[in-house]
């Protein structure tokens, strides 16, 4: 029998400490990467490493390990680190009575190959070729299974597995006016069987960005797609962040009850979605995960806490502490839900006498977002004039604060789509600023 690794360094460091805990995490991902219109790589990872936590003395310490010979190394190196680690605020949760029923693996991704995943890449290559020949393509496309194991020396033992298949598609075209570039993902708990619905998007895309039209400094509202819309509500996010929260860092300290945005706005966590990216019965320190709302009906209602952060403030963990094998737990999202509005997309972009969408931004919004600032260069966005798509403006770039423009809101499509581990619609919002280089 194989030896427990992970139960011999927990049996181990509780003799020594006066609390202990065990994340464990191993898996394997395969891949295919397309680069240049040519197949350029297959490859398999494996991966296994542990983290241990312990509590010595009332103090915090940590270490981890993809080398797992020496458990004693790894127990020595948690301790040593605790004599200069932070008081813990709280106590390792027990095992729980009951964890929710939530699919996060099925087996059917392990029979797909790598010969399936080529197969997949060649199609959608095919379909930009037949499209354009001066089209450079590239693609990836894997599939993924991740253990997560979390134990601790109040008895608590639990585990799950996630399967996960995925596809990046892009594809770039230069022209007279430039580098037209467009990608488009997905990524889900199931297998899928193509890549072409990923090409067809982007390949409409492209062309309906063959057209460069003129863009001008002026005020106007904006529709973000969802792959855009992140942009705008990453700030929120980040500061209902609860160790933000705690170290005074946020905007949204003491809003709890308040209203921070529009109202047709409601944001929600939720690791409860089977098959979803993000999904999982329980967080990384054993507490089951759980549906938590972050904004209702543009009122702040929770923020995401872990134990340590929950303790400081003296309140309850929401049950968001995550990490990997080799940090220390920190309060973050999961599933986040937007939820979806009363308008089809179609009549968003007939209803704007003149605006502008935008699809894709380079950069994560660089500025103060702590304060809830953004400013990114448009990557991919169209003029919209008497609800008519004009072209693509180029050499734009829109900057605001994430509360004012969401406090703006004038409408949010029923349509949603999944980017990544966040279920968003497309928001049209009014007075912001467009800055185009002349």
């Amino acid at each position: 029998m194989a030896q427990d690794i992970a139960a011999d360094v927990l049996r181990k460091a509780s003799d020594v400490c006066d609390e202990a805990e065990v994340f464990e995490e191993w898996g394997e991902v395969r891949s295919v990467e397309f680069e240049y219109n040519s197949l350029k790589q297959v490859k398999t990872r494996q991966f296994r490493g542990i983290g241990l936590r312990v509590v010595d003395d009332g103090r915090l310490g940590f270490s981890s390990s993809t080398d797992l010979r020496d458990p004693g190394a790894i127990i020595r190196r948690a301790r040593s680190s605790a004599q200069f680690g932070d008081n813990a605020a709280f106590d390792l949760p027990s095992a729980p009575s009951h964890l929710p029923d939530v699919r996060t693996s099925d087996p059917e991704v392990l029979r797909v190959e790598p010969e399936d995943m080529v197969e997949m890449g060649q199609e959608a290559l095919e379909m930009s070729r037949d499209a354009n020949d001066g089209y450079l393509f590239e693609a990836q496309l894997s599939r993924k299974t991740h253990n997560r194991r979390v134990l601790n020396s109040t008895g608590l033992d639990t585990s799950y597995e996630t399967t996960s298949m995925s596809a990046l598609v892009g594809i770039e075209h230069f022209t007279d006016d430039g580098l037209l570039e467009v990608h488009e993902q997905k990524n889900w708990g199931r297998p899928f069987e193509s890549a072409t619905d990923l090409t067809e998007k982007i390949l409409e895309k492209m062309d309906r960005g063959s057209t460069v039209v003129e863009a001008r400094n002026e005020e106007l509202p904006f529709i973000f797609t969802p792959k855009a819309a992140s942009v705008i509500l990453n700030p929120v996010l980040l500061a209902a962040n609860g160790k933000l929260v705690q170290k005074g860092s946020s905007v949204l300290r003491g809003k709890l009850g308040q209203q921070v945005i529009d109202e047709r706005i409601s944001i929600t966590d939720d690791a409860s979605i089977d098959y979803a990216p993000a999904s999982g019965p329980v967080d990384c320190e054993g507490v089951p995960a759980t549906r938590t709302p972050i904004i209702e009906d543009g009122v702040l209602q929770n923020y995401l806490l872990d134990l340590q952060t929950a303790g400081l403030m003296e309140t309850r963990t929401t049950g968001h502490g995550y990490r990997s094998y080799n940090g220390r737990p920190s309060p973050s999202s999961t599933n986040t839900i937007l939820a979806a509005g009363e308008h089809d997309v179609g009549g968003m972009y007939a209803g704007l006498d003149r605006g502008i969408i935008v699809d894709q931004v380079l950069g994560s919004g660089q500025s103060n977002v702590l304060a809830g600032e953004f400013s990114v260069n448009i990557a991919l966005g169209y003029l919209v004039e008497q609800g008519e798509i004009q072209g693509r403006v180029k050499d734009c770039m829109v900057a605001g604060n994430s509360y004012e423009v969401l406090s703006n809101v004038r409408a949010i499509s029923e349509e949603r789509e999944w980017q990544g581990s966040n279920l968003l619609p497309s928001i049209c919002m009014g007075g912001m600023k467009l800055a185009a280089r002349s």
